[in-house]
């Protein structure tokens, strides 16, 4: 039973373990728990995994009433997870991290279903601090991780789990997919599942740089928006130079990966299949993180030499058109930052995760 989601960076680590977990027995199976809410009520019907719901919202950013109603909310959950829990009985249980994971790890634990967890950043979420106390094993996305968890919690540095196409597909293929020239630099923009409207203005804006130092004719660009900012964008890209392909969202990631140099995203877990494919980045941490986790993510990449972090209040279409022309037309300094990337990378953290999993069941 994989417990966790909402959002794509907590639901698409957990489909990575599941489809290994899988493939490593012919009687293996996996399932899920989330919320209607979350991400994963859109993705994972497709997926053929079953999913289970829980009623619960979010804590941290919310309005007052909501905090003083979230213990009750977690309680409930809780009791609908300790339901799912003794129909199911699942072997195991992997908690992938956020607040939808917690109430079905406490069921788990209750019932003495043995738990792991996901640390998918460099500074572990709040809920993953709060659960690792329940956890047998913990599996951290980053060697710093450890640093930041109770010394008494077992954590193996894993690397995070990543979909097994990411860094599968040629170029040519991702290309094709998207209606794209081969002759041209690629970039791929996206700020999460919801688009980030401060990273869509600074790239519109970066246009106009770039126009003036002459690279923009030699640039193509996939641009996820988010629902809010697509019209917006798509409006701003009609007589742009550059040839931009806008989306709401990118359901085919692995192929846009495939076609890209270079990544203009949020610092989330999801960095890790930038590294897998060997992408230098330009990491925009976002600003409200709980924890401030997105830019322990971003600092870490940037220390390795695989990315350029710039800070949200900092962030301008002047500094994004500069990041971009020193990466992309500098051949030696792309070069060394996509070997970083290529170094970091953990491609087979899914499979060493689905495992050990199968060896605590």
């Amino acid at each position: 039973m994989i417990v966790g989601g909402g959002t794509g960076g907590h639901l698409y680590p957990g489909l990575a373990v599941a489809a290994e977990f899988v493939k490593l027995a012919s009687g293996n199976q996996a399932e899920f728990i989330g919320t209607k809410k979350g991400i994963e009520a859109r993705v994972l019907p497709g997926t053929g995994y079953r999913l289970k719901y829980i009623t619960i919202g979010g804590y941290l950013g919310k309005s007052h009433w909501q905090k003083m109603l979230f213990p009750f909310s977690f309680f409930l959950a809780t009791l609908q997870s300790l339901f799912y829990m003794i129909i199911i009985r699942p072997d195991a249980v992997l908690g992938t991290g956020g607040y939808v994971s917690a109430p079905p790890v406490l069921a788990a634990w209750m019932l003495r279903i043995p738990v792991s967890l996901l640390a998918l950043d460099v500074m572990p979420s709040k809920a993953v601090r709060f659960l690792s106390r329940f956890a047998g094993e913990i599996y951290g996305g980053f060697s710093e991780c450890s640093q930041y968890l109770d010394k008494k919690a077992k954590v193996s540095f894993t690397g995070n789990p990543i979909r097994r196409e990411m860094g599968k597909i040629s170029r040519e293929q991702g290309l094709k997919e998207f209606g794209l020239e081969p002759g041209k630099k690629t970039i791929l923009v996206f700020g999460g599942s919801q688009g980030a409207h401060s990273i869509n203005l600074a790239v519109l804006d970066s246009f106009i740089h770039l126009d003036q130092t002459g690279h923009l004719k030699d640039i193509q660009i996939i641009f996820q928006t988010g629902q809010k900012d697509l019209g917006l964008v798509t409006e701003k890209c009609q007589n742009s130079k550059a040839s931009v392909k806008v989306l709401v969202y990118i359901d085919k990631m692995p192929s846009a990966m495939a076609a890209s140099d270079l990544v203009i995203s949020r610092s989330g877990a999801g960095v890790s299949e930038t590294l897998a494919c060997g992408l230098p980045s330009i990491l925009i941490p976002f600003p409200y993180a709980a924890s401030n986790h997105q830019e322990y993510n971003a600092r870490s990449l940037e220390k390795a030499g695989a990315a350029e972090t710039v800070l949200d209040r900092e962030l301008t279409g002047q500094i994004l058109s500069q990041k971009i022309t020193e990466i992309l037309f500098d051949g030696k300094k792309y070069k060394a930052m996509s070997e970083a990337a290529k170094d970091l990378a953990r491609p087979e953290a899914a499979r060493e995760i689905a495992e050990k999993i199968s060896k605590l069941s």
